[in-house]
């Protein structure tokens, strides 16, 4: 197992008569031996340059990537031993999957000398460990998206890489196909232990398969954290609303004096920390830390059912919250049935709470 450390990573995409673009600025980034990191963020954001600059398919701006201690700037891809599964598969059409598997270790003479019977070995155990047995004498036309995704991922470790790169590995699996590929992938790379970086938009992804995650906005990391620590306790509005399904609700107001925000002229809620009075700010409520209370002596702020979506595992309710503009989504029970117009009172715990700067968008607390 090999350790990662990006210092400084830098990549700015330069044309005649064109601005340059930076789309990677300075990256800092140290991954432990074994590890699988989430690099999390929209299209755009620098996630795939990043990952291109480290297998060696993108020159390097700026910076430094080291592995295993070693800087390996200025190497070509084949010296590098890094393994990448992209995210089209990119398996040979003519080759069956045993072939595919064994191309690059002969490609690169690897095994006992090139002998046939090594590869032959690496190619079994790999295809066992991978649930690619009965398939080894299948061609690519012929697999589902699945079994393809799997052909890749066997392609990228069958050469022992100190460093493994997924990039978008499970987009273009259904439903079914990615819940199950993705317990495979997390059950191979904690068996193999080798050290990992998932490129991913997808943050179920990242959440479920991670050690820590780094979310990216234009090419900056604005946290790197464990996923409990992204989820309950984002760094800023980005990674407060990037991250969480259904979306977290994010209310402006105004700080009062009295350890509440005022929302609107007759909507006011407490906050977990002190805020100057006048201040601007952001609020932020998961959907899941709303409650709704019952009956009109109970605590809760009144407001109005727009919509409910009643789910099988729980529901979906949006509320309109009298002068304020935006509408609030609260995650139900299972068994709640709300009506359209219907009257209810919902409640906020100031301990799930979020505060953000109006400004800055920087976590207050």
């Amino acid at each position: 197992m090999t350790a990662l450390e990006l210092r400084e990573l830098r990549k700015t995409y330069r044309s005649r008569g064109r601005p340059a673009v930076d789309a990677v600025r300075g990256l800092d980034l140290e991954l432990r031996s074994g590890e699988l990191l989430g690099l999390l963020g929209p299209s755009g954001c620098g996630k795939s340059t990043t990952l291109r600059m480290i297998a060696g398919l993108e020159t390097v701006t700026g910076g430094d990537i080291l592995v295993g201690g070693t800087s390996v700037v200025g190497r070509p891809a084949q010296q590098r031993n890094i393994g990448v599964a992209f995210e089209n598969y990119a398996l040979y059409p003519p080759l069956n999957v045993a072939e595919n598997l064994a191309f690059g270790l002969k490609a690169r003479r690897r095994g006992a000398r090139g002998s046939r019977t090594e590869v032959a070995r690496r190619v079994a155990e790999m295809a066992e460990r991978v649930a690619l047995t009965d398939l080894l004498d299948a061609r690519p036309a012929g697999l589902s998206s699945g079994q393809k995704q799997r052909v890749a991922l066997a392609r990228a470790l069958i050469r022992e890489p100190d460093v493994l790169l997924l990039d978008e590995p499970l987009s273009h699996l259904d439903a079914a196909q990615r819940d199950t590929t993705r317990r495979e992938l997390k059950r191979i790379q904690r068996d193999l232990g080798h050290t990992t970086i998932l490129v991913t938009h997808d943050q179920e992804e990242a959440l479920s398969l991670a050690d820590r995650i780094a979310v990216m906005k234009d090419g900056v990391i604005q946290q790197l954290g464990t996923p409990y620590e992204i989820y309950d306790s984002p760094a800023n509005v980005f990674v407060a609303d990037f991250v969480g399904e259904p979306a977290i609700n994010l209310l402006p107001g105004i700080a009062a004096d009295d350890g509440q925000v005022r929302l609107s002229g007759t909507v006011h809620l407490a906050l977990p920390v002190p805020v100057a009075r006048g201040r601007e700010i952001v609020v932020g409520i998961r959907p899941e830390d709303l409650r709704l209370t019952e009956g009109s002596g109970e605590r809760g702020l009144p407001a109005r059912v727009v919509a409910h979506e009643p789910l099988l595992e729980s529901g979906i309710a949006t509320l309109a919250l009298e002068g304020v503009e935006r509408p609030l989504v609260v995650l139900t029970d299972p068994e709640v049935r709300l009506a359209s117009d219907e009257r209810v009172r919902v409640a906020a715990d100031p301990a799930l709470t979020h505060v953000f700067d109006a400004e800055t968008g920087e976590s207050l607390r």
